[in-house]
This record gives C-alpha cells, sequence and structure tokens, in this order.
C-alpha cells in the first residue's frame, strides 16, 4: 500500500507550483480535484496512486525523481528569498524543464553562514528518511574555533549537553569529535537542530569562527568546488547514505 501524503506535498512535488502559498491559495480556492471531487482542505490526505489530481482541467503527476549533491557557499540562504542570495539560484541555473527545477528543494537546511554539502531533492520519502532521527544518519562538520579546545571540553560535548534553541530546552545526543589543529576539529552528529553545532560551542564559552558540513552518512563532499552542483544517481545516494 502507498503512503498517504497531504495534498499540499503532492503539488509541490509536481512542480507546477513555484510557491507553497500558489499551491495552497489554490486548494483553498477549489481549483484541485481529486477523483472529481473538489479539496479544499490543506491537510487532506490522500494515496496518490489511486487517485487522479487535477489543477482545473490540468492533470497533475510527480515529476520525475532528481537527486543533486550541492557544495553551498557561505552567505546563502536554504529557503527561497527576495531579498537574500539563495540556494535556489544554483537550482536556477540547472538545465532542466521548468517544472522539474520547481519541484527540488533541499533536504535540512545549513545557516547562512555554514557552508557545505546539502542533498537537493524532489524525493520526499528520501528526505523524511534523512531527516527521520530515528534513522540516525551522522551529519560531519570541520569547524574552526576561536579558542583551542581541551580534552576535558571534547568529553562534555561527546556526552550530550543541553542547549536553548528558542523556547525549547534539548539536550544533545552523544557526538564525536576529532581534533585536527589546536582549533580545529571534525564534529560528528546524528540531529540536526538550529545552529546546533555553534550552540554547543557556545556552551563551553568557545566561538565557531567557520563551519563546513563535509558529508551525510557516507555522502561525501569530496572535491566539489564551493557552489557546483552536481546530479548523482538515486541508486549512488540510497547505497551510501546509511554506510
Amino acid at each position: 500500500m502507498s503512503k498517504k501524503i497531504s495534498i499540499k506535498q503532492f503539488l509541490m512535488r509536481t512542480g507546477r507550483f513555484k510557491k507553497a502559498y500558489d499551491a495552497l491559495s489554490s486548494i483553498k480556492e477549489g481549483r484541485i480535484t481529486i477523483n472529481n471531487k473538489a479539496v479544499t482542505s490543506v491537510n487532506y490526505f490522500f494515496n496518490p496512486k489511486k487517485s487522479i489530481i487535477r489543477f482545473g482541467e490540468e492533470r497533475l503527476r510527480p515529476a520525475k525523481k532528481l537527486y543533486f549533491i550541492l557544495n553551498k557557499p557561505a552567505g546563502y540562504v536554504c529557503q527561497k528569498s527576495q531579498n537574500e542570495k539563495s540556494i535556489y539560484e544554483f537550482i536556477a541555473a540547472l538545465n532542466l524543464p521548468k517544472e522539474a527545477k520547481s519541484s527540488l528543494f533541499s533536504i535540512g537546511r545549513l545557516d547562512k553562514d555554514t557552508e557545505g554539502l546539502l542533498i537537493i531533492t524532489n524525493d520526499g520519502k528520501l528526505a523524511d528518511s534523512v531527516m527521520n532521527p530515528k534513522n540516525e544518519i551522522t551529519k560531519k562538520y570541520y569547524a574552526v574555533l576561536e579558542n583551542p579546545l581541551g580534552v576535558s571540553k571534547i568529553r562534555i560535548l561527546e556526552k550530550g549537553i543541553k542547549l536553548k534553541g528558542g523556547d525549547e530546552v534539548y539536550k544533545t545526543r552523544p557526538s564525536k569529535i576529532k581534533l585536527v589543529g589546536e582549533r580545529e576539529a571534525y564534529i560528528s552528529i546524528s540531529e540536526g537542530k538550529k545552529r546546533q553545532i555553534r550552540l554547543m560551542f557556545e556552551a563551553i564559552d568557545n566561538k565557531v569562527n567557520y563551519l563546513k558540513r563535509v558529508s551525510i552518512g557516507g555522502i561525501q563532499l569530496g572535491r566539489l568546488e564551493t557552489g557546483e552542483i552536481k546530479q548523482v544517481a538515486k541508486e549512488e545516494i540510497m547505497e551510501k547514505l546509511n554506510t
């Protein structure tokens, strides 16, 4: 049995809508039908393999699954933006049909000042798998710190440390830290709270001056240049993700 998804998720995977707002407006206006019945609830879930979905008279289908890796430069946000530089500028430059480009998104995000590996896709199932904390997919980062990092501080971080993110207080999962210089380290975590790496070091009175994600599972940034985006096969993604 195919997994049910929300009508919003389905519409965004077709590439027919540039923004989630446009898709939601079409739903609320009654322009989306499933098996010839108008759907006006944005929280409606259904089985796409057993349904015919139309936008007016146009039948909608999910776009072909695509997979890319991007070496995100610092200074770019991971969401669409009219005011800031965005990773969608790299997606827009791809030699793909308009609908295919519109269907793409990043799995997770890196903050504006962080560089490194992003997986770009339109495969929602893959995104759910990577983002699910239960799967414990390791993300590895290279950090340059403001102050030297001693063994005692490493042990504190590796065991897990309480952080405050917004209104939430949480304890990080155990991590692994490898020093490669007095102020340089690789940090491996299996979760991805907002600004987690930076907050971890702030909690021990240190500061991250430079941060780059170098791998997700077994998917490596390798020699991908800053700002370069590269298409990869689904098999390569799936094979390396859990290694």
